[in-house]
């Protein structure tokens, strides 16, 4: 490199700590990023921002020079700082090393134009280096932010669809057992797969069972309704099943009407009235052994039976 330069960048390496404490101040004092970053992490950064500058001005190294604006832009982005910060990091380092530089020609007056230029150079190199390194680092840690969203969907979609099966138990007969608490947003999804399942399926009854549901208030038991006619609208019949003693009693105090509804004990009784309903039956074996006329092996086992009526 030019002597000249040589002899700015040993200029500024005398007057380089005091340089980087007023740089410091100042940006942490115009970007509200800076100003929450702890000042000694900044302090070092502008510090070797300004020494590895000297360095490229003296020796025509720029290596040590441009790798720090690739890391600097790096951690920047990291740290959530915004391209704002970037250009304001920019100008604060080209003004420090202007003012480095008039200081140094205010009595030698033997800085020329193209020894700016080479200076210009190294400063437009650094902020290109920077801006890149910044851009790639933050459009990669968007992506992954994307990723995780996505995965995050659809672990909670997974979630979902385990926490709502929809069982068919029989040829035009669906099951929907609820477990756990329900709030408008699940309320909301139960009603969607049911209705879509009762289209795809075209299926002709649905049994709800609510054993698995602690508590019932209004507005569950309005989701239930609500359900319950929207499925009745596009042509399925719904069976209540699984109402404890203390649900009743609160579904009794609450006023809640239910009368539209075909209310069972529990999912057996749930799933005779629906059989009844289509026609099979569920009978034990040995009442059909003792029906008039009736002929079974003699190794059936005594156990319950689908028959059709």
């Amino acid at each position: 490199m030019d002597n000249v330069l040589a002899e700015i960048a040993a200029f500024a390496e005398t007057k380089l700590t005091t340089a980087a404490e007023v740089f410091t101040d100042r940006l942490r004092a115009q970007q509200p990023n800076y100003a929450s970053m702890d000042r000694a992490a900044l302090l070092q950064a502008i510090t070797t921002s300004l020494k590895t500058l000297a360095i490229a001005m003296s020796t025509g190294n720029t290596g040590p020079f441009l790798a720090h604006a690739k890391a600097v832009g790096e951690a920047r982005a990291a740290s959530g700082f915004i391209a704002a910060d970037m250009f304001t990091a920019l100008n604060g380092l080209r003004h420090t090393a202007w003012e480095l530089i008039n200081s140094f020609d205010r009595d030698r007056q033997i800085v020329q134009v193209w020894h700016v230029r080479q200076v210009e150079d190294l400063l437009q190199e650094f902020g290109r280096t920077l801006l890149i390194s910044f851009s790639n680092t933050y459009r990669n840690l968007q992506e992954q932010i994307s990723q995780q969203a996505r995965q995050i969907e659809s672990q909670q979609q997974t979630i979902r669809e385990l926490s709502t099966p929809i069982l068919p138990l029989y040829e035009g007969i669906l099951v929907l057992p609820l477990v756990g608490a329900i709030d408008s947003f699940r309320a909301g999804q139960i009603m969607e797969r049911l209705l879509t399942a009762i289209a795809e399926r075209q299926s002709d009854i649905v049994i709800i069972d609510i054993t698995g549901v602690p508590v019932i208030d209004t507005a569950v038991a309005n989701y239930l309704l609500q359900t319950a006619r929207a499925a009745q609208l596009i042509g399925a019949q719904v069976i209540l099943v699984g109402i404890g003693p203390e649900i009743a009693q609160t579904i009794v105090q609450l006023g809640v009407d239910l009368s539209k509804i075909t209310i069972g004990a529990n999912l057996q009784n749930g799933i005779e009235l629906a059989l009844h309903r289509i026609g099979p039956a569920i009978q034990p074996v040995r009442a059909i052994r003792d029906q008039p006329g009736s002929r079974l092996m003699a190794d059936i086992v005594r156990q319950p039976r689908i028959i059709w009526n």
